[in-house]
C-alpha cells in the first residue's frame, strides 16, 4: 500500500502571510518616496498657475493701455 503524500497546510498559509507582508511593506515604501513628489508637483503646479493667471492680466493691462495712447 502505498501513502499519499500531501502538503502540510500551515507552510503555505505561512508562505502567503509572508508574501502579503512582503507586498504591504513594499507599498508602503513606494508610498513614502511618492507622496514628496507628488505634493511638492502639486505646489508647483499651483504656483505657475498663478503666475500664468498674473502674466495674462498684465498682458491685458498693457494691451489698454497702449489702446489709449494710440493717436488713431
Amino acid at each position: 500500500m502505498s501513502k499519499d503524500v500531501q502538503p502540510e497546510p500551515g507552510k503555505h498559509s505561512h508562505f502567503m502571510r509572508r508574501i502579503f507582508v512582503e507586498m504591504t511593506l513594499l507599498l508602503g515604501i513606494f508610498l513614502l518616496g511618492f507622496a514628496p513628489m507628488w505634493l511638492r508637483s502639486r505646489d508647483l503646479a499651483s504656483r505657475l498657475a498663478e503666475a500664468e493667471h498674473h502674466l495674462s492680466l498684465t498682458s491685458i493691462h498693457t494691451a489698454l493701455a497702449s489702446a489709449a495712447m494710440d493717436p488713431r
